[in-house]
């Protein structure tokens, strides 16, 4: 599905939320306990994001919102991307799966 599409070639490294922050890994913690706002805004309160997506290949779940021309700039904003993991201790990070 997303086999020619290199995904971080433009995430820009920005400097961690805190020393301790460890890079995200895609393991869909965030996105699967609390969509962000924006999806609350584009879809609603839902239990799942529609734009969150499994990444075979990657092995690790990709938010398509933040590669959308029309969000992605305010997204990337809201969540920080590029500087590190909201919940660096969270055990999924050591299991990254598909979770359905």
């Amino acid at each position: 599905m997303f086999d020619d599409f290199d995904f971080f070639s433009d995430i820009r490294q920005m400097d961690p939320l805190t020393k301790e922050n460890e890079p995200c890994v895609g393991c869909g913690w965030c996105c699967l306990r609390d969509p962000c706002s924006e999806s609350h805004q584009k879809y609603g309160y839902t239990k799942r994001c529609p734009d969150l997506l499994w990444d075979e290949k990657n092995i690790r779940y990709i938010c398509k919102l933040m590669l959308d021309p029309k969000y992605s700039e305010e997204v990337r904003k809201s969540q920080h991307e590029g500087q590190g993991c909201y919940a660096p201790l969270n055990d999924w990070r050591k299991d990254v799966k598909n979770r359905g």
